[in-house]
């Protein structure tokens, strides 16, 4: 009897592939069905007779994988193929083709990234924090005019925090010094003056969200051939405005470069914005691409992503052949110094562990000023329980009355808790420092509050202290890393959501982090800010962690490994588990109590 197969074949444009089958009915049947199961989407031939879906490398990878020996391309198919596995994995060039500027000399794992950029014009940049990630993005560009033409990249649009943008100009000002790149921002007359006038155009993600909300947005108009989104993992959210901003733009392009060394915060479905935007026409559904790709258990209200599907993620890998990277620090940059992590662990004051108790027990508790607090949401629970294990706190109530919702016209209070000194978390801080005379230490945490009391307190003591905290301009900002680089600081403090992203601050070779994140992202981030190209003037990278005993503080640093092992399966690199936070052991514990 016949085998059912199914003839693949190019069209005469090279967009979309024609399949026919032939075979038994009911095997034909059967192999319809089929695939639905693959990601691209699969649509009747116009004249009818036959099936189509675009062509694009997933797509056929997908169908070798789904079919097996049933699976016949054709002779333009086969070609096509041919020419497509010659540029993912055809033989490394020993050099750029075009010469970076006089002086500039890129490392040889930078040439290799900006190689397959210029191969493939798509590609995903996964390359560990602190490795320079922009200037391989920038040198691969460069690479990929001179292979295809300018017409391929210019002119250039990438979607970056906010907090970079200036480094990113500044990159290309010194990397491709022969295209002109300027800041897309300020005011929306200043923003759109700029239309048509440069080669390269960095963006907030702020900013693209407002100027490529619709498909006549001022930065779609600009028609941007090559499209780079720094951070990836900013676009996880699918519904997201600046996800959809970020994903509008690459859609459009011809060229697309994503950059994360943490592209996943949760789990690998968060990949599924990025993938599409590198190639719209193989993953258009995140439906479809979680479904066949990651493995899901059943949860009380929806299935919880788990991890990669195993049955099929040797098939993810193959489509994503000569279009990702990741390197490690620890493989390319040996001359970094390593990173030396201990816990010093701190004691509340007993009437303070009285009120964290209590208040964890029952969501309700009496300060020990005789203040009241109680809360029932679970999300401001944890908050509040994070502020309780770092300093004394007073309660606040604020009161609005929402326009709209369940609770419209009705008065909504809302609870605050305002740290007030002496904070027990900072008082370890400062003894870190008197350890350290004359060494720049950079401090983390997560609230500003806790900042600025770990400021005000170091201050008090005789040291010169700035900010990386929300609510600054970006010239302040720039200006406090300018002053603490040059050795002008004796601390600085950050919060990882405003200092943890796109800064170099090499100078301190102690890290000091008050509270962790929850974000598997921010936590690395973060610790990458002195660990670094730069950093090498220091024997290593000390990072201590102030622990509060018995609190929630302990619960994070569970949630963050848990996490890391999501990123470690990605990347099949277990160092990623194993050398988080120190490793699951953690040893080197100081404890200190403070009175109330």
């Amino acid at each position: 009897m016949q085998e059912a197969v199914i003839v693949g074949e190019l069209t005469a444009d090279a967009r979309s592939i024609v399949l026919v089958a032939n075979g038994p009915d009911h095997e034909l049947a059967d192999m319809a069905r089929w695939l639905k199961l693959i990601t691209p989407l699969v649509r009747k031939s116009d004249p009818p007779g036959a099936l189509q879906l675009a062509a694009t490398w997933p797509a056929v990878v997908q169908l070798g994988y789904l079919l097996g020996p049933r699976w016949r391309p054709g002779p333009r198919l086969t070609q096509w193929l041919t020419d497509e596995l010659i540029s993912r994995t055809g033989p490394a060039l020993a050099c750029l083709g075009t010469n970076p500027p006089e002086g500039m000399v890129p490392r040889d794992y930078q040439i290799e990234g900006a190689l397959m950029i210029g191969a493939t014009g798509r590609g995903l940049l996964f390359d560990e924090q602190g490795t320079g990630k922009t200037i391989t993005t920038i040198l691969g560009l460069v690479e990929l005019a001179g292979n295809r033409g300018a017409s391929s990249v210019l002119p250039v649009v990438c979607v970056v925090p906010a907090s970079v943008v200036d480094a990113w100009v500044t990159a290309w000002q010194a990397w491709a010094p022969q295209w002109r790149a300027v800041a897309w921002r300020g005011a929306p007359r200043v923003r759109h003056a700029l239309a048509g006038t440069t080669d390269v155009y960095v963006t907030s993600y702020d900013t693209a969200r407002m100027d490529a909300a619709a498909t006549d947005g001022p930065l779609v108009k600009l028609g941007a051939a090559a499209v780079v989104v720094d951070e990836c993992h900013l676009i996880k959210s699918p519904h997201a405005m600046r996800s959809l901003a970020a994903r509008r733009l690459a859609k459009r392009a011809k060229s697309f470069v994503a950059l994360s060394g943490t592209p996943i915060t949760h789990h690998p479905g968060n990949l599924w914005p990025t993938m599409e935007a590198l190639e719209p026409r193989a993953y258009p559904s995140s439906e479809r691409w979680i479904d066949r790709y990651c493995a899901k258990a059943s949860g009380d209200y929806r299935d919880e992503i788990i991890g990669l599907n195993p049955v099929t993620e040797p098939e993810l890998r193959a489509s994503l052949l000569g279009q990702h990277r990741r390197v490690a620090k620890a493989d390319v940059l040996d001359q970094l110094p390593p990173k030396v992590y201990s816990v010093r662990t701190v004691e509340l004051p007993a009437a303070w562990r009285k009120t964290y108790d209590d208040f964890e027990a029952q969501m309700y508790a009496e300060l020990p000023d005789g203040q009241e607090l109680s809360i029932m949401e679970a999300l401001s629970r944890l908050t509040h329980l994070a502020t309780l294990a770092c300093a004394p706190c007073d309660v606040r109530v604020t009161v609005t009355v929402p326009e709209t919702g369940p609770k419209a016209g009705q008065e909504v209070e809302h609870i605050h808790l305002d740290m007030k000194a002496p904070s027990w978390k900072v008082d370890a801080l400062l003894d870190v420092l008197a350890e350290r005379p004359g060494q720049p230490v950079l401090a983390f945490t997560t609230r500003s509050q806790l900042a600025v009391l770990a400021g005000q307190a170091a201050t008090a003591a005789g040291l010169q202290v700035g900010y990386v905290i929300g609510g600054q301009s970006m010239r302040a900002r720039t200006e406090t890393v300018e002053r603490f680089q040059h050795g002008k600081l004796d601390l600085l403090c950050a919060t990882t959501g405003a200092g943890g992203v796109g800064l170099t601050l090499t100078a301190a070779g102690t890290q000091v982090h008050l509270q962790r994140p929850w974000s598997i992202v921010e936590a690395l981030q973060a610790e990458d800010r002195s660990h670094r190209i730069g950093s090498e003037i220091h024997d290593s990278i000390e990072i201590i962690d102030i622990v509060a005993a018995n609190t929630i503080d302990s619960r994070v640093r569970l949630v963050l490994q848990e996490k890391a092992g999501q990123l470690a399966d990605l990347f099949q690199d277990p160092r990623i588990v194993t050398q988080l936070l120190g490793g699951v052991t953690v040893t080197n514990s100081k404890k200190r109590k403070v009175s109330a």
